[in-house]
């Protein structure tokens, strides 16, 4: 193999790399900062705001009003510091299957980098319990623990108690099981389209590697004629 060819191969796996690096940090931020974002965001609607909707519901059984300013500044503490924590996903994601790109080698014409669903398992796993423990102690931390802020000064105590026991029962057990299973989705189909999508920069690269191949032969026929 002529040392074109050969320089020419070598920056063709690097670029590989590098695309399939590049492929994983936008499938990454795409899954944290859209698809697992828009659970979290606040939402365009006012009757889209399932966590809102649950307060004002509560409140219209127990006929009294909540302060809505401090209940919108009680969502929006509440989901950026969930936001701020899950946004490390992406560093971890990236860290994780970038170190199966960085040790890459070749070891047939046709051998490239692939990852599997097993390859997520484990992965997925630990994340998920992350997420877990994310979400709990942010529901706790910035709305169980401060519910009592959002009343008027004249409810009556029995009423807020029982409002925090409600509101406790609804984040911790039905809001969180559903977002939990709500990301789980998210998370899934971003692994299916980061596995299709690096298949592609793998057959991208044999056929730009057959192609230096062929170059090489013809070098070779080149010189043989002289």
């Amino acid at each position: 193999m002529s040392e074109a060819v050969q320089d020419f191969r070598q920056q063709n796996l690097d670029n590989y790399k590098k695309a399939v690096i590049e492929v994983l940090k936008n499938n990454s931020k795409t899954l944290v900062d859209e698809d697992i974002g828009s659970l979290i965001k606040k939402p365009p609607l006012n009757s889209m705001d399932v966590i809102k909707t649950k307060f004002l519901s509560i409140a219209k059984r127990y006929k009294i009003v909540l302060n809505a300013e401090k209940l919108d500044k009680l969502l929006e503490d509440y989901r950026e510091e969930l936001m701020s924590k899950i946004n490390l996903m992406k560093k971890d994601r990236v860290e994780e299957f970038k170190s199966v790109v960085d040790s890459f080698k070749p070891k047939t014409n046709t051998t490239i980098i692939k990852f599997s669903k097993k390859d997520f398992l484990k992965f997925n796993k630990e994340q998920k319990k992350t997420l877990k423990k994310n979400i709990e102690d942010s529901i706790n931390k910035k709305i169980v623990n401060n519910v009592n802020n959002i009343f008027t000064k004249n409810t009556d105590q029995s009423i807020i108690n029982n409002i925090n026991i409600d509101i406790d029962k609804y984040l911790n057990k039905t809001y969180k099981k559903q977002l939990l299973e709500d990301i789980d989705i998210k998370i899934l189909v971003k692994d299916t389209t980061l596995i299709n999508s690096v298949k592609e920069q793998g057959e991208r690269y044999i056929f730009t590697k057959n192609n230096s191949y062929l170059l090489d032969k013809k070098q070779e026929k080149s010189i043989k004629a002289r």
